[in-house]
């Protein structure tokens, strides 16, 4: 089988890998034994099998590589505890490092924050106040509104219960 650039973008190989193809093989290669160990640490092999290989080399690749993968799967579940643990480790180490800064900060915006607050409350006051009588308009249009629409929709709601309750009383009979 020759492989070309072609026909990895066609297969919708990712970017970095046809441009380290084209680097490694310009004119495409056909592929051999030798040239797959030269290249090995290289390239996706998984993808390529899912993407290039027949359904019976597939399962032969996906056989072959089996034990490979479940020992690399479990060596990163491994790697990756202990990643987590040195980084909590640390984090802890990070935050205890940084306390006093970050208490003098707080400390310094709560005086920013209450300033702040201070010197808005006239206009949040007058905010308000001006507009009260359009909040209470809203909300007496609102309230007229709901009550428009309850109504309404009772005299449905009532003939839908009925008809309801007469649907299951038939069905009970049945039954």
């Amino acid at each position: 089988m020759k492989i070309t650039a072609d026909l990895l973008r066609s297969k919708g190989a990712c970017t970095s890998q046809v441009a380290l193809f084209e680097e490694l093989f310009p004119q495409g290669a056909v592929v051999t034994v030798a040239r797959c160990r030269r290249v090995a640490s290289r390239f996706d092999w998984t993808w390529a099998a899912n993407k290039l290989l027949g359904a019976i080399a597939q399962k032969a690749y996906n056989e072959a590589t089996a034990t490979a993968q479940m020992a690399c799967y479990k060596a990163r579940a491994s790697a990756g505890k202990a990643y987590d643990k040195a980084r909590a480790t640390a984090h802890k180490a990070y935050n205890e490092a940084i306390a006093p800064a970050r208490m003098a900060y707080n400390e310094a915006i709560a005086t920013a924050h209450k300033a702040y607050y201070k010197s808005i409350a006239p206009a949040q006051k007058a905010y308000d106040e001006a507009i009260a009588p359009a909040r209470m308009a809203y909300d007496k249009a609102r309230a007229t509104a709901q009550k428009a629409y309850n109504e309404a929709t009772a005299t449905a709601q009532m003939a839908y219960d009925k008809a309801r309750a007469v649907a299951f009383a038939t069905e009970a009979m049945k039954s």
